[in-house]
């Protein structure tokens, strides 16, 4: 019976032993882990900060000129290559001249005549003015030397005229570039006739090494881009930076500027017009594409950001941020923020710079809470933005 009692007393005294040996490691890996949860933080500096609006927009040519005949005829020639550079006053068709040359020819002959009249006439007068100063013509006869003379001044006049606009409708006959820029497909060919009265034109003459960007933005934005104007004057208007983002991603972006905004608002949309131009030596813009326009609604000269995630809302809709002190003690804070602006917000009251504000790992805090901190790296903003 007593052999039997310190056996299981042995008993009893290892497995108390096993037992304190086990959770002795545990308390060990709790010392390891530290009572402070660990968050990335950010400090929160004034910046610059533009707030842009995107909004769609339509490519225009600077310049345009439809090719039309201003003579009717045959066109026997076409002088340029379809899509090529032209310069003005270069010729682009020919029609046929020889009929306008006849018509040159006829103005020439009737001038001719018209001086030869007038020449004879004025001889008549000179022999009527010697006449009447011996009393040896009557005054009537005297009248019609008069009048007669002054018809064939006007015959001549009206000669003259014709002869003008004879060689004027020559010289229609070629038909010549009005503006530098690329002519597109040429609608009529060697054969055709062209018809001064027509609708449809021989061509279409652009210049799209710069090239102007119609903008529709909502009316309620303009008081904004009236605030832009006014920052630096009245030149400032011209100044107004306007980015163009071209491509399937958006990843090509041309620089523009702002040239006025329109005096009326569309009924329909309730929309306003801003045109803006932009260089396009680049060919990336071409007429009738649709762009996607970045214009700034607002410019802050030292904004405080802070990234998207540190923003906490609260039951009734708060926005509220943890903010860490010098000792890493944590408080709530309540924050005004603004427009998002490359994944940050703009904060308008509620934080000072130079203040460090919790990024990530808020979800585990609570005021007064003690954490280590992190330096948090804001993402890249994707492109076009």
């Amino acid at each position: 019976m007593a052999l039997r009692t310190k056996i299981v007393s042995a008993a009893l005294a290892a497995l108390l032993l096993a037992s304190c040996s086990q959770e002795e490691p545990a308390s060990d890996a709790g010392e390891l882990a530290g009572p402070n949860p660990l968050v990335s933080v950010v400090t929160v500096r004034a910046k610059p900060v533009t707030i842009w609006d995107e909004l769609p927009g339509r490519v225009s040519a600077f310049r345009t000129a439809e090719i039309r005949p201003q003579v009717s005829g045959l066109i026997v020639a076409r002088s340029f290559e379809e899509g090529s550079a032209v310069r003005k006053g270069q010729p682009l068709f020919q029609i046929d001249p020889e009929p306008f040359k006849a018509d040159v020819a006829s103005a020439e002959a009737a001038l001719q005549k018209a001086m030869a009249a007038r020449r004879r006439a004025q001889s008549d007068l000179d022999r009527g003015h010697a006449l009447r100063d011996g009393n040896n013509i009557s005054e009537q006869a005297y009248d019609q030397l008069q009048s007669e003379g002054a018809q064939t001044e006007a015959d001549v006049g009206q000669a003259e005229a014709a002869l003008k606009r004879a060689r004027l409708s020559l010289s229609l006959a070629t038909i010549v570039a009005p503006i530098d820029g690329r002519i597109g497909a040429a609608n009529v060919n060697e054969g055709s006739l062209a018809e001064a009265t027509s609708s449809t034109s021989l061509a279409t003459i652009q210049q799209v090494a710069t090239v102007l960007v119609d903008i529709r933005q909502p009316a309620s934005r303009l008081d904004a881009l009236r605030k832009l104007t006014r920052s630096g004057g009245k030149a400032e208007e011209a100044r107004i930076p306007i980015e163009l983002m071209t491509g399937a991603d958006g990843s090509e972006v041309v620089k523009a500027t702002a040239l006025f905004s329109d005096i009326s608002v569309d009924e329909g949309t309730g929309n306003i017009r801003l045109r803006a131009v932009a260089d396009n030596r680049d060919r990336l813009l071409l007429p009738g594409m649709f762009v996607r326009a970045r214009v700034p609604r607002g410019t802050y000269p030292s904004a405080l950001l802070v990234p998207q995630v540190s923003i906490k809302r609260s039951a009734s809709g708060e926005t509220q941020v943890y903010v860490v002190d010098a000792n890493g003690k944590v408080s709530l804070r309540l924050v005004d923020v603004g427009e998002l602006v490359d994944g940050q917000y703009l904060i308008r009251t509620g934080l000072k710079e130079g203040e460090t504000v919790v990024a990530e790992g808020r979800d585990k805090l609570s005021p007064d809470t003690t954490v280590r901190t992190t330096a948090y790296t804001i993402p890249a903003a994707p492109p076009g933005m």
